[in-house]
């Protein structure tokens, strides 16, 4: 195995071992959905299989898991925010570097930018953080993704929605290690989307969506109460 790649298997394993994942984060309606100081609590969850660039190097097939409780909040009637915490994990089939799971976060905000009978049109901001080290394999990393989407919210009845649109997924982030130091980056920035959301109960939603760009596919779902 040549240094080169001996760094990249080495980054790698510390990226599984510590849960960072290298993935698509569940999005949800690309428009704000909360009024004027409301809340929303909800549970998320996301499976994406992407390819990276790693050193240069393509990583095909870097799956991960992602589970979230989010926490959003009505600033105006068409904007607001959230944050979520929670865990993911992060496997590399062709090295066979199955992950852990470990701590994850991030924050977002959705913007109401026309409003129509039935179709809204929005846009979405999101990003996750991993700032961790891995003593065992000597290696310090870094790094973020974020996510933009914009599209519309057609609502079919007073308990079905579909939403979706295209977005930009961008990863940037550092290694260091013994061996040297290694960047990560996304291989393909765009992708789109498309999803639905269901009406549960009064407040109570349920949403399902997929994910796809030049380099990858995702699957996310979530419930939310709002109060």
């Amino acid at each position: 195995m040549n240094k080169k790649l001996s760094l990249v298997v080495v980054i790698l394993t510390a990226l599984a071992l510590t849960g960072s994942a290298l993935a698509l984060a569940p999005m949800g309606p690309p428009t704000a959905g909360l009024k004027t100081g409301q809340f929303r609590a909800g549970v998320e969850y996301s499976y994406s299989d992407v390819d990276v660039k790693l050193e240069g190097e393509k990583l095909n097939n870097v799956t991960s898991n992602m589970i979230f409780g989010n926490l959003g909040y009505g600033i105006m009637d068409e904007w607001e925010a959230f944050v979520r915490l929670g865990v993911a994990n992060a496997d590399y089939k062709d090295e066979d570097i199955s992950g852990n799971y470990g701590f994850a976060w991030g924050f977002g905000t959705k913007v109401t930018f026309l409003k129509q009978e039935n179709l809204n049109w929005g846009a979405l901001f999101q990003m996750n953080w991993t700032d961790s080290k891995d003593k065992s394999e000597d290696v310090k990393f870094d790094f973020y993704d974020m996510q933009i989407a914009v599209g519309p919210t057609w609502k079919l009845n007073d308990t079905l929605s579909i939403y979706g649109g295209p977005f930009a997924h961008v990863i940037s982030g550092k290694v260091d290690t013994s061996d040297g130091n290694g960047d990560l980056k996304e291989y393909s920035a765009f992708g789109g989307y498309i999803g639905a959301e269901a009406a549960l109960a009064a407040n109570t939603s349920l949403f399902g969506e997929v994910q796809f760009t030049g380099a990858g596919w995702a699957i996310g779902t979530g419930i939310n109460w709002k109060f």
